[in-house]
């Protein structure tokens, strides 16, 4: 834990000592300092963020970002929807709200709101604070919506299954259940934070 914290080494090195050590010492056999990597939650929520990185990568991610502003920006709630609807079709295939928000989505808001006069400091208020508070309150609604949408809900699944809760169809079945709420929040958000913002 301290040398998490402390980092004095990248976390994947920290993380491969800390093994080597426990197994070493006989803190920890073999088997059980190795027995995470036989979860297929695990291997699913690497698998993601390996996605996720070629999002980042490939630009993919903004593409889809910058298609959805080209359609729906005419205003600055346009904007935020685009913005919201781009969020919400990235989501299933990048689990990492930070990821998306960061490797994506700021960058794009940062250029949006300096072309619209609105820099960090005393003309923050213009847009670029809207926006932001828009895709950051919007991007809790799609990180729910999918099951793949954030780690958090692979790991739900994972301990729901170690009770004995048995969910046929996992994917499909979380979709249905958050579908309703989660777009409702997707689509009702940007609007009340914009009158937040507007009053």
């Amino acid at each position: 834990v301290v040398g998490l914290v402390a980092e004095p080494l990248p976390t994947g090195a920290w993380a491969f000592i800390a093994i080597t050590t426990a197994v070493a010492t006989k803190t920890l056999s073999f088997g059980q300092a190795f027995a995470a990597f036989c979860n297929d939650v695990i291997w699913l929520i690497v698998v993601s963020f390996f996605f996720a990185k070629a999002f980042e990568k490939t630009g993919l991610g903004e593409r889809v970002a910058n298609m959805f502003v080209k359609l729906m920006g005419k205003s600055t709630l346009g904007l935020a929807y685009g913005l919201a609807v781009a969020e919400t079709i990235i989501s299933p295939a990048m689990p990492s709200t930070s990821a998306r928000a960061g490797g994506i989505f700021m960058p794009i808001i940062r250029s949006l709101a300096i072309a619209q006069g609105s820099s960090p400091g005393s003309t923050a208020s213009k847009v670029g604070s809207y926006l932001i508070m828009s895709q950051f309150q919007t991007s809790s609604h799609s990180s729910v919506m999918y099951m793949t949408g954030a780690a958090q809900n692979l790991l739900c699944m994972k301990l729901a299954a170690d009770a004995g809760v048995v969910v046929a169809n996992c994917w499909v079945t979380w979709f249905m259940a958050a579908l309703a709420p989660s777009l409702v929040g997707v689509l009702i958000t940007p609007y009340l934070v914009y009158r937040d913002f507007s009053s």
